[in-house]
């Protein structure tokens, strides 16, 4: 059962709108099963090892790949990142005897599941020494493989605090105040850009390593990467498999130096800049010319939505994807969201219910100095909750119901320490803030706070699966019965 805590969420408040939540939101996970979703696009026939046949998972636009396994030598695997295990559990059932061995690091947390390939466990949203030997355990075998050679990559969301490798002069605590400022303002392109100069293996420094074996790279993200269409990308992105792109050191140290978090970056990063130091600037594209590599994504977010959407009208309510790459600010997308569903009660537009609003995409939630315990999905829920109980947007025929597909939403102890629980999300509707004020819970005053965990938990409402195994945003149900 995916929901751990099922019984107790539909056990008060609109039960019967909270199963039906319940309901879409597994079936949308479902639909985006890593590991389903990698058996249908590798598998071999006789000595022949088949990449493709789903022409909307090629991400690099070269075709389907048929690899002759009597002229490997080796094949290994390796990866990192939040949903990564379900596809190398899916690459070790494929490939059998046949696979050589393989390194991945998972998030701490996750039960390890494989026989062959090596599992370490790092700390996401911050790194730290296991994500580290996580990294060198990649490289050790990068290094290691020759032109007879086939690496499979697997690299998804949480690639970047779980693939991290300081680069010299850098530390491991440098890296992580890096992190901690991305939190801090709400923004993971803090990560991405700045990262990419500190760290041995992205921007496809790792893919330099594995030159000039051949590499099928599986990779993972909240959207859709963009397609290359047969030529390589001039934009870059998060896994460190993927080409560097055109962007150098000359065009982001400008960018960065206008940002509030500039002056707040470790000294040896802001030397880095000041600098201008070519050591650190990413590869040149035109080292990737000649790579034997090709790129495909198994699993989207529009699978999820998709199917979130296809299981309410199994259920007999209309199903309307208002948005599935949706990025906001938690609180304000919950506000929204409520007056869109207010509208349908009401008025029967823009949908006549019963109707699921469903949306995907990645919210965020900047904490600033606040020291409360939540994710943005568990925010998003119970500012609905707040919403739906008072005023002019009160209802009772409203459910909400948001979760992180990773299963993890928001840091959890990490940050924080104590023995919290990291929640999926929230489940709440027009009763919560009823069932709150019985149980002296203050929902504004814990919002202000950005402490959203306790309050949901105290109230039976927060969503509990543990890690689900894939990893593509944000889902979330506002169901208008």
């Amino acid at each position: 059962m995916l929901f751990k805590n099922r019984e107790a969420l539909v056990s008060h408040g609109h039960r019967e709108g909270r199963a039906l939540a319940l309901d879409i939101l597994e079936a949308g996970l479902a639909a985006g099963d890593p590991y389903a979703n990698t058996r249908k696009l590798i598998r071999i026939e006789g000595n022949r090892l088949l990449v493709g046949g789903q022409p909307h998972m090629d991400v690099s636009g070269y075709g389907d790949e048929v690899v002759d396994l009597d002229e490997i030598e080796n094949i290994y695997v390796i990866g990192a990142g939040k949903a990564v295990q379900c596809q190398a559990r899916a690459l070790e059932d494929i490939l059998g005897d046949r696979l050589t061995a393989g390194a991945i690091t998972i998030k701490r947390g996750e039960p390890a599941n494989l026989e062959r390939i090596v599992v370490t466990e790092g700390a996401h949203p911050v790194p730290d020494e296991g994500s580290v030997e996580g990294t060198r355990r990649l490289v050790e075998i990068a290094q290691r493989v020759t032109p007879r050679d086939l690496v499979f990559t697997v690299f998804s969301d949480g690639a970047s605090s779980l693939s991290p490798l300081p680069a010299a002069g850098v530390t491991l605590d440098d890296l992580r105040a890096l992190y901690r400022l991305a939190i801090k303002y709400g923004s993971q392109g803090i990560i991405i850009r700045p990262m990419s100069y500190f760290s041995q293996v992205s921007r496809g420094r790792i893919m330099k390593m594995i030159h000039p074996a051949r590499s099928i790279n599986l990779v993972m993200q909240v959207g859709l990467f963009s397609r290359w269409h047969g030529q390589l990308p001039k934009n870059s992105s998060f896994p460190p498999s993927w080409p560097p792109g055109l962007n150098r050191m000359a065009d982001d140290v400008p960018t960065f130096k206008a940002q509030p978090w500039y002056d707040e970056l470790p000294t040896s990063m802001r030397d880095v800049f000041e600098r201008m130091d070519p050591a650190y600037d990413v590869p040149a594209l035109s080292e990737f010319e000649e790579m034997r590599m090709s790129f495909w994504q198994p699993i989207d977010l529009y699978q999820m939505v998709d199917g979130a959407r296809a299981k309410a009208e199994e259920l007999g309510i209309s199903g309307a994807i208002l948005s599935s790459h949706l990025t906001a600010i938690s609180g304000e997308a919950a506000n929204v969201l409520v007056q869109i569903a207010i509208e349908c009660e009401r008025y029967g537009r823009p949908f006549t219910p019963p109707v699921a609003l469903i949306t995907g995409g990645h919210l965020e939630v900047p904490v600033g100095d606040a020291t409360g315990v939540g994710g943005r999905n568990q925010e998003f829920a119970l500012t609905s909750a707040a919403l739906l109980g008072s005023g002019r947007l009160a209802s009772k025929r409203i459910v909400v119901a948001a979760m992180d597909s990773d299963g993890t939403d928001g840091p959890g102890t990490q940050l924080v320490g104590g023995e919290y629980i990291c929640m999926a999300g929230g489940l709440v509707d027009g009763y919560t803030l009823e069932e709150a004020a019985q149980r002296g819970v203050d929902i504004n005053a814990e919002l202000a706070n950005h402490n959203a965990t306790m309050p949901l938990m105290d109230l039976d409402s927060a969503i509990h699966t543990g890690n689900t195994g894939t990893c593509l945003g944000d889902l979330r149900v506002t169901l208008v019965l």
